[in-house]
């Protein structure tokens, strides 16, 4: 059970070399690599031609090549990637073209990150929002499935490489930022997604990403959630908020009682990585850099203590 942190945001204030170390410097053990800057989305929505807009298709030696002086950092500070973010949007309404070329990026991605040793693959599901009027339900939920689905030979010839789905909110901006249930926020369809994934894989090849901030925004309480997806819960993504915000907070910055979600952890008897997603917490718009260190090793202090409890 490390203690894990994710690299985005310090990666964009701060660059490889000091994010790394201030990682290192604080205690913890890995990182959560996320993967979004190998693609802009808003160019992909807009392009006519998608092949050649992400990294990924570049070919896996120059894929190497362009993270070669990346991993020599990571590998210096003495950190593994236990687990990473994929590319967060796969959909754009009346463009099934982007779909396809989303899953195409995240076969090349499932291999990659097989190699270099890592674990676990969080891929964002598609939901709702207002801008996908014509979009049902039902629609929502067959493209969902087709997208897990289409990843299945890549993670059937993966080593240890599994894809968690994870639970998410939708929020509307006309009524005043309220959250409304998104893909897997419902445990029951959550854990039926996977079971039907793995069943259809021939083994486990999917689980889940439990997001707290996510459940808090939502008032959904942990104890309504965690028992329901058990051992599915492959991963976390820690971090708070005031339910007003997916503000990925410091814990105990805001409203999420935590005592709750370290009960409900390990009677499903979690074993999986102590992770925060407190980017926001740490943005170089909210923290001056001086003092970035100092929040880095309140995260890694949190962490011991809920690596202790679950134990």
């Amino acid at each position: 059970m490390k203690l894990s942190i994710q690299n985005e945001t310090l990666m964009k204030y701060y660059g490889m070399e000091d994010t790394y170390s201030m990682i290192r410097e604080a205690g913890f053990e890995a990182i959560d690599w996320d993967l979004s800057g190998t693609w802009d989305f808003d160019e992909v929505k807009k392009a006519k031609k998608l092949e050649g807009l992400s990294l990924f298709d570049k070919s896996p030696e120059e894929v190497r090549n362009y993270y070669e002086k990346e991993f020599a950092i990571i590998k210096k500070n003495g950190l593994t990637i236990e687990q990473a973010h994929a590319p967060m949007e796969c959909y754009a309404p009346g463009r099934p073209d982007v779909l396809e070329y989303a899953i195409s990026i995240y076969k090349k991605i499932i291999p990659f990150l097989d190699e270099i040793g890592c674990k676990y693959l969080i891929v964002h599901g598609l939901t709702k929002n207002e801008q996908m009027e014509d979009l049902t339900p039902e629609e929502a939920v067959r493209l969902n499935l087709h997208l897990y689905e289409s990843l299945i030979p890549e993670l059937q010839q993966a080593k240890q490489l599994k894809v968690c789905l994870e639970n998410l909110p939708t929020d509307s901006m006309l009524l005043g930022r309220c959250f409304w249930i998104g893909c897997c926020s419902n445990p029951y369809i959550a854990a039926e997604w996977i079971d039907r994934l793995n069943e259809k894989a021939g083994k486990q090849c999917f689980g889940l990403c439990l997001d707290t901030g996510h459940l808090n925004v939502l008032r959904i309480p942990f104890h309504d959630y965690i028992p329901i997806l058990g051992k599915r819960i492959l991963c976390v993504h820690i971090h708070d908020n005031n339910q007003n915000s997916d503000s990925h907070l410091a814990p105990y910055a805001g409203s999420i009682f935590w005592k709750d979600f370290l009960i409900e952890l390990k009677k499903v008897g979690y074993s999986g990585n102590i992770n925060f997603e407190t980017c926001a917490q740490t943005s170089a718009n909210r923290v001056p850099r001086e003092l970035t260190p100092t929040f880095l090793r309140l995260f890694n202090s949190v962490g011991q203590y809920f690596r202790a409890q679950l134990q």
